[in-house]
């Protein structure tokens, strides 16, 4: 009971206390002090109250407490402020306009002695290609993309692009430099056909005979590929037509060759030679430039003694044939000695008209002449069998091979193992009227 008397009396005491001293914090309250001592109103460094209320001297205990009245509000002061305020954002946001000075001509021209202004940059934009409407020759570069890796004349290469290579050498751009492979810009030229950049590159001074990655010279990479424009450029500029292969030869340079007599070549021969790829091959334009600009076709490979006409013969390339044995390439054979096999027959047509013929014996049963068209490829007016030992005046050899016409013991049946036999004195009637590269026709 007497907890129930004593408990409110104190709360109600507390909550006074508390109301008195909010009422003492606020503004409506306080003594204006500064108004009269404006140094002691200002702010002490250091911490401040509870509320940050300024700092002013305590009242004396007797003192009356007198409320600052708050000064009278008039209409629309509410509105001034905010525009007020506005305004000294708006100036603080602008930046500060200098006073204008009287401007002497002399200050003028040393501020820009002292200060002299940089001259600014122009960027120039590349123009755009417009399709259809601008010729591709003059921006077709700038679409190109630009690596880093490749050499610039190898990259004009690769674009085959002869005029932008010449403008990069004349811009100081080496030709001679090469991949991060080894690769040279001459060789990629050579390897990909490219004769003009050949043609720009050897008046540039680059070494003609200088292999690439592949440890071949480039007249014997243009011998792989069919373009006689490419060797013309070479042999123009100083290449050796007669210049051999390098042993062993790479396996990416073999992996080239589709021709298999020429692949087996390059693994197990060597002193391989650009006109035995050609021969090879085929390329009778290519036959033909080299042997114009001195091209031996009696230089054959060292291990086994193969010619150029063997590789020819071997593929059955008979106008190349005639063009290795020194027949005009220009020129068709007049005349053409035909065999048959049916009739035990030969006889010998110039320009359409037999002028000669005779009785044979050909290859008999299990020796057969094989039919076809042949060169005769040499002559011999007294040769040996290296097969068989025996003579055979007045050989003519065919295809390289071993068989030919030559004299021998003729019955009018095939009897012999695979050659065709003449009586003696038509044998050497037709020895003088056939020449080297002239052409034999066996038929059934």
């Amino acid at each position: 009971m007497l907890g129930a008397c004593i408990l409110p009396p104190l709360v109600g005491v507390g909550m006074c206390s508390g109301i008195i001293h909010l009422l003492k914090n606020h503004e409506l309250f306080r003594v204006n002090v500064l108004a009269a001592q404006p140094e002691t109103g200002k702010l002490r460094h250091g911490r401040g109250g509870e509320h940050g209320a300024e700092v002013r001297p305590a009242l004396p205990a007797n003192a009356e407490f007198s409320p600052v009245r708050p000064a009278p509000v008039t209409p629309g002061a509410d509105k001034a402020a905010l525009r007020r305020a506005e305004e000294a954002a708006k100036a603080k946001m602008m930046p500060a306009v200098p006073k204008a000075e009287k401007k002497d001509p002399e200050m003028a021209v040393a501020k820009k002695t002292e200060n002299p202004v940089q001259p600014k940059t122009i960027v120039v934009q590349a123009p755009v290609w417009r399709p259809i409407v601008d010729p591709i020759a003059d921006h077709w570069t700038r679409l190109m993309p630009r690596t880093d890796a490749l050499p610039q004349a190898y990259q004009a290469v690769l674009n085959d692009d002869a005029q932008h290579l010449a403008r990069l050498i004349a811009m100081g751009i080496s030709p001679h430099e090469k991949t991060l492979g080894g690769d040279t810009p001459l060789c990629a030229a050579v390897r990909m056909g490219r004769a003009d950049c050949v043609y720009v590159l050897a008046l540039s001074g680059v070494d003609m005979n200088q292999p690439a990655h592949e440890k071949q010279p480039p007249i014997a990479l243009a011998s792989l590929r069919r373009n006689a424009p490419v060797l013309k450029a070479l042999l123009e500029f100083g290449a050796d037509p007669n210049t051999r292969f390098n042993t062993p030869v790479a396996k990416q340079v073999i992996d080239r060759c589709t021709i298999k007599d020429l692949r087996n070549a390059m693994e197990s021969d060597r002193g391989i030679t650009p006109l035995i790829c050609c021969a090879a091959r085929g390329d009778v334009e290519g036959a033909v430039t080299l042997m114009r600009a001195g091209a031996r076709p009696g230089m054959g490979t060292t291990r086994y003694h193969r010619y150029p006409i063997n590789f020819a013969a071997t593929q059955g390339y008979l106008f190349l044939m005639r063009v290795l044995l020194g027949r005009d390439p220009d020129s068709e054979p007049d005349i053409l000695v035909t065999v048959d096999l049916s009739s035990q027959r030969a006889w010998v047509t110039k320009q359409g008209r037999i002028i000669n013929h005779t009785m044979v014996s050909t290859g008999r049963e299990g020796y057969g002449t094989p039919a076809g068209r042949y060169v005769i490829t040499d002559k011999h007016t007294s040769h040996v069998s290296t097969l068989y030992h025996v003579n055979m005046p007045w050989f003519m050899r065919l295809n390289c091979s071993a068989i030919g016409l030559h004299s021998g013991y003729v019955t009018g049946q095939p009897a012999s193992h695979g050659c065709i036999r003449l009586p003696y004195e038509k044998a050497k009637e037709f020895f003088t009227q056939v020449r080297v590269g002239d052409e034999v026709e066996i038929v059934y």
